[in-house]
């Protein structure tokens, strides 16, 4: 028998080997950061670890400290890192609650139309820009009373509504979100009117009036 084959593991490679677990469990297109590895572990080390895994392409740094454990893509290589994963990435280590703002939030409910190069999320405290080969995210900071306390569709609906103005908001804009919007959130926003800028409470209460019939 190799004498080798039961050595014990050297504490980097100890430290590869919980990494290398943690993102199997998580499954393949995840995304990393250092803090995401693990709260007990040396941040030196793990970093040391992750540059390693880059090296032997096991993970595919997308950003500054950001890291991607890749889907094979028989054309591209590897799929491209979705935003979803990254969104669960920053709220694994805590950057929550994070809501769809400004552009993102328009196209989310059908009032802007979509980029799918560029995407603004806001959350209490954290501002960060995180850019990619396929698309820049722009995570800024939020007031907590337009976050804290409210239904994510109202604080994301606010946003949205920031972002078109009162000077360029429409009676076609409000139908819009009401057929976006289930039922039971057209209630939901409404209730939370009060809790809105001035301008908005008429058209967060206007959404739970009943679509017109044809």
């Amino acid at each position: 028998m190799n004498s080798t084959e039961h050595s014990p593991q050297t504490p980097s490679e100890s430290i590869e080997a919980h990494i290398t677990a943690r993102m199997r469990r998580a499954g393949r297109g995840s995304v990393w950061c250092a803090e995401r590895c693990g709260d007990t572990l040396p941040r030196n080390a793990v970093d040391q670890a992750l540059t390693r895994m880059t090296q032997r392409q096991i993970l595919v740094r997308i950003a500054h400290g950001v890291y991607l454990y890749p889907i094979p893509h028989p054309l591209l290589g590897y799929a491209p890192a979705a935003v979803a994963d990254v969104l669960e990435m920053y709220a694994s280590i805590g950057v929550v609650p994070c809501i769809a703002a400004g552009a993102t939030a328009a196209a989310y409910y059908g009032l802007a139309a979509s980029d799918s190069t560029r995407y603004e999320y806001a959350a209490l405290g954290v501002s960060r820009t995180l850019v990619t080969r396929w698309w820049t995210m722009h995570i800024r900071p939020i007031a907590a009373r337009y976050i804290v306390g409210l239904h994510p569709q109202t604080a994301m609906i606010i946003q949205a509504l920031r972002t078109i103005g009162h000077t360029d908001w429409q009676a076609e804009h409000t139908d819009v979100l009401r057929q976006h919007l289930s039922e039971s959130a057209r209630s939901i926003v409404s209730a939370e009117a009060s809790l809105a800028p001035g301008w908005m409470r008429p058209v967060l209460r206007s959404i739970s009036v009943p679509l017109s019939s044809p």
